[in-house]
């Protein structure tokens, strides 16, 4: 019998949410490090206020955060190379945005998963319109270090 490939915790898996999280925010283009943040925030929306998380809400996730940037990194290469999204290099770095056809893609990612994901996006989307780019993305950061400290401070008592 043949064994099915992993799917879960993989750079497929990583590379797609991305492709999900650009295209929803398109036309914008982020780094790794807000991707990073926005991969995150995308499985665990009740961390910067929404109702709801993807994904469940456990204490073991304190350290995802900062195992995942490998991950995604080697997610955003298969994406590349796979022609889903745009690798950008300018004086501020590098940068990824998606590309006219993600849309395309994105549309036929249907399973119920993937469709909470966009919700997820799409979430993400409105608060950063309000809030405006920078100031997000600094509430996120904030977010991530608060919570960090709060669950190591529970567990180091």
């Amino acid at each position: 019998m043949t064994e099915s490939p992993a799917l879960f915790n993989t750079p497929l898996e990583a590379g797609l949410r991305t492709v999900i999280i650009l295209d929803a925010f398109a036309p914008e283009a982020f780094d790794i490090g807000e991707l990073s943040l926005l991969d995150y925030y995308v499985v665990h929306a009740s961390d910067a206020g929404a109702k709801e998380s993807v994904h469940p809400d456990l204490e073991a996730r304190a350290g995802e955060y900062f195992v995942r940037r490998k991950l995604i990194q080697d997610g955003l290469s298969l994406m590349v190379g796979s022609f889903l999204i745009d690798e950008v290099h300018c004086d501020r770095g590098i940068f990824y945005r998606s590309r006219e056809m993600t849309s395309a893609l994105v549309d036929l990612m249907s399973s119920h998963y993937n469709n909470r994901l966009k919700e997820s996006c799409g979430w993400l989307v409105k608060k950063s319109k309000e809030e405006g780019l920078e100031s997000f993305f600094l509430g996120l950061r904030s977010g991530i270090v608060r919570w960090t400290h709060e669950v190591i401070g529970e567990h180091s008592r």
